[in-house]
């Protein structure tokens, strides 16, 4: 007589030959059927099959599934010799991950990536010493945002040591010379500028430091300096009998209307009101309070809220908030959205690329969804003017802190500071005590065209564009 347990054997083996190895497994470990060899035995060719296609998994990059595979695998058989190479490799394969994060100077992925394998008890050191890469990466890159490229090497130069064979890292330690070698030449040559009072000169050479090194203090502040002088210039040439008195800077709506002489290319609209967000160690940022903002050649005496130097109209678009979303009206010709002709308004989605010209090119993000605020990104090589490296089309509110969903991405902050309107004024809050202008706040306080606004770890200045 044909004994009841082998008919479940049955089972099981034609469902491991189907591939269903969960299926299998189950049957096998059902009542008594464990007990008896062949079943015992069955349960060995599964738990084999099983680290064999966790293998797999990871070769494609399903690295969770690998290891649920893995871990059913020594559920089922114990830590086989079979099991400890799977093991091995899918160790190997989650190891790569965590060194194309660092890359792609992704550190927190990588620091992820590390801390799940931690986990999973690795055999050998080089969890240790990818996770110590991992932070001399991240401190050579932000010494190399600041400037300071030799400190940036010399974090290099003890990441090779570490993993001499990740070779990514020898060529950013080749870019990270060459680029402290420029920086030397061209901090040589701002210095000559700015003591000769060669503000034009002084402008272009900080931009150019900017350019690589963002976070770099002389050059941010010869350009503030630059700027300072260059406007003032550009204000009195045009100034006379165009306003009178006073210098008071105003918030949208609670200044007086300009006018402008009709006929004039720019007769259609004053520009809105706008004011730069330097952010340490972050930034700086256009903000445009405007519903409605111009982006146009930069030239003197543009009218343009958004002036980029390059080859486009004065007016060559116009971006309009209309409650929570935003309509590109093209003003020239030679508009695109994604790569097709924008002919007529269009509603902008969050990621469309916006082409201006021959080859200026934007992005357009609304990134936060409690927020109709949005955030222009330049993606050509273009300048705007002034240099910042973001333009906000700040609506009710504007979220800066340390998630990716933020209007800008603090990543070093603890957590978010918000800045909002209401009736017409400009406020600041954040889930700790502020100073604003030298005075303490319990972590909400309006601010001033010219504030300064400090926190535990993070320290931002509004600075007025006229």
């Amino acid at each position: 007589m044909f004994q009841p347990w082998r008919f479940k054997l049955k089972e099981a083996e034609v469902a491991l030959e189907q591939g269903r190895l969960e299926d299998a497994a189950r049957l096998l470990k059902e009542g008594d059927l464990p007990t008896y060899l062949p079943a015992q035995q069955m349960l060995a060719q599964v738990a084999l099959k099983m680290g064999a296609r966790a293998s797999q998994r990871a070769k494609g990059g399903e690295l969770e599934g690998a290891w649920r595979d893995l871990d059913a695998a020594r559920n089922l058989s114990g830590e086989t010799t079979d099991w400890l190479a799977a093991h091995k490799t899918l160790m190997e394969f989650a190891l790569e991950v965590a060194v194309n994060h660092l890359r792609g100077n992704d550190f927190d992925g990588a620091i992820t990536q590390l801390d799940r394998l931690e986990k999973r008890k690795p055999s050998t050191g080089s969890l240790f010493a990818l996770r110590e890469v991992a932070r001399r990466l991240e401190s050579a890159r932000k010494l190399s945002l600041r400037g300071k490229f030799a400190d940036a090497e010399a974090q290099l130069t003890a990441a090779i040591a570490l993993q001499p064979n990740l070779s990514f890292i020898t060529d950013q330690k080749q870019l990270c010379r060459e680029r402290g070698e420029r920086c030397r030449l061209l901090s040589e040559q701002l210095h000559r500028a700015l003591g000769a009072s060669d503000w034009t000169a002084a402008v272009a050479t900080a931009d150019s430091i900017l350019e690589f090194a963002p976070e770099n203090p002389v050059a941010r502040d010869a350009r503030k300096r630059a700027w300072n002088e260059v406007g003032a210039k550009v204000a009195d040439s045009r100034a006379a009998g165009a306003r009178s008195g006073s210098d008071t800077r105003h918030w949208p709506g609670s200044g007086p209307t300009k006018t402008i002489a009709a006929g004039t290319e720019e007769a259609e609209r004053p520009r809105g009101a706008r004011f730069i967000l330097w952010i340490d160690g972050v930034g700086g940022y256009l903000v445009c309070l405007s519903d409605e903002v111009i982006i146009g050649q930069s030239f003197p005496g543009s009218k343009a809220d958004v002036g980029i130097q390059a080859d486009i109209s004065r007016r060559h678009v116009k971006i309009r908030r209309e409650g929570e979303g935003y309509v590109l009206d093209p003003l020239h010709e030679k508009v695109k959205v994604d790569g097709k002709p924008a002919l007529s308004p269009m509603l902008l989605s969050d990621g469309d690329e916006l082409e201006l010209g021959d080859g200026v090119r934007l992005r357009f993000r609304k990134p936060h969804v409690l927020s109709a605020s949005a955030r222009l990104e330049m993606v050509s090589r273009h300048r705007t003017q002034p240099h910042v490296d973001g333009i906000l089309l700040m609506a009710e509110s504007c979220v800066l802190g340390p998630k990716w969903q933020n209007h800008v991405v603090c990543r070093e902050w603890k957590g978010d500071l918000v800045l909002f309107r209401q009736e017409e004024k400009l406020f600041c809050r954040a889930m700790e005590s502020i100073e604003i202008d030298g005075q303490l706040h319990d972590g909400r306080g309006r601010l001033a065209p010219n504030s300064h606004v400090l926190g535990t770890d993070f320290s931002l200045t509004l600075e007025p564009v006229v």
